[in-house]
């Protein structure tokens, strides 16, 4: 008779205890929080980026004794963040980022933050399918040329359409893992099908839009490769303007002097360009003249 006593006891308070959780109004469900978001301009002042993105200045800021200082924001994995780039017309967001840093020349200080780093993936979850991420990247790509993004062919590569170039770019001799034409960027518009997708693993994509060069590549695991299983993905993006994109062709010492070496190397590779050109006629290949450099000057 006790044990029955004891036993209805825990029943009823256990029915009450279910009775107050039930009736209590419930709160409404309530939209996601918002992505946290950067925003970046090329050439922007650090203390503009610091105010702008709420950077702690103590964890947020490398300084390095060579004289650069990196700032940057960066966000767990889930659910991530998302840098916008501030551009005129030509201005859009980065898909689920992880981090973006800015590098500032303390020797220079005119040019601001001239360097963007950006590394994120296309979904806020690490796993995602092979052709998932083909399809989300090819998006992303349509999306940067419909704001007017070009692409962008080094000064001294040849001028191939799309599909050629996709081929050219990809070209490997026999028993060789790397392409030929690593360096050699992939065209923004050209139809990768997942076959194609699987192959790219050291090329990446140039392209410009104003005065600002962008620079696009990922790296996948190379430990899950099979297409019926998802792979982890990690995108990378690096930004920076023309200037920049010259000072890129000439090695430090020659930066001293750039006024005066930079247009004796356009020349250069102006030719180089024609040489490879003319080789890859005889190979069947076409040659896109249609294809405008951006300009490039020293300011």
């Amino acid at each position: 008779m006790k044990y029955a006593l004891i036993l209805a006891a825990i029943i009823v308070a256990a029915l009450i205890l279910l009775f107050v959780f039930y009736s209590q109004p419930k709160a409404q469900g309530t939209p996601s929080m918002p992505i946290a978001q950067a925003v970046i301009e090329l050439n922007m002042s650090p203390e503009k980026f610091a105010t702008v993105n709420q950077v702690d200045l103590k964890r947020g800021v490398n300084r390095q004794p060579a004289g650069l200082d990196f700032y940057s924001v960066e966000w767990p994995s889930t659910p991530g963040g998302q840098v916008f780039l501030e551009h005129g017309p030509y201005s859009f967001a980065f898909p689920n980022t992880l981090r973006v840093t800015g590098t500032y020349d303390r020797a220079s200080p005119r040019k601001g933050l001239f360097i963007f780093d950006i590394s994120g993936g296309m979904t806020s979850q690490s796993d995602i399918y092979h052709d998932e991420a083909r399809l989300r990247f090819l998006e992303f790509l349509a999306m940067l040329k419909q704001k007017g993004w070009q692409r962008f062919i080094g000064l001294g590569d040849p001028r191939l359409t799309a599909h050629q170039a996709l081929q050219y770019a990809l070209l490997k001799k026999p028993g060789r893992s790397i392409p030929t034409n690593v360096l050699y960027s992939l065209p923004i518009d050209a139809e990768i099908d997942l076959n194609t997708w699987m192959q790219i693993e050291d090329n990446d994509w140039r392209m410009y839009a104003g005065d600002a060069i962008m620079k696009i590549g990922f790296r996948r695991d190379t430990s899950r490769l099979d297409l019926d299983k998802p792979s982890d993905y990690f995108f990378t993006y690096e930004i920076y303007n023309r200037q920049q994109l010259i000072m890129n062709q000439l090695s430090s010492e020659e930066r001293k002097q750039a006024a005066q070496i930079w247009p004796e190397r356009k020349l250069e590779l102006e030719e180089k360009r024609l040489q490879k050109e003319a080789l890859l006629e005889l190979q069947g290949y076409h040659i896109d003249k249609s294809y405008v450099d951006p300009v490039l000057e020293l300011e």
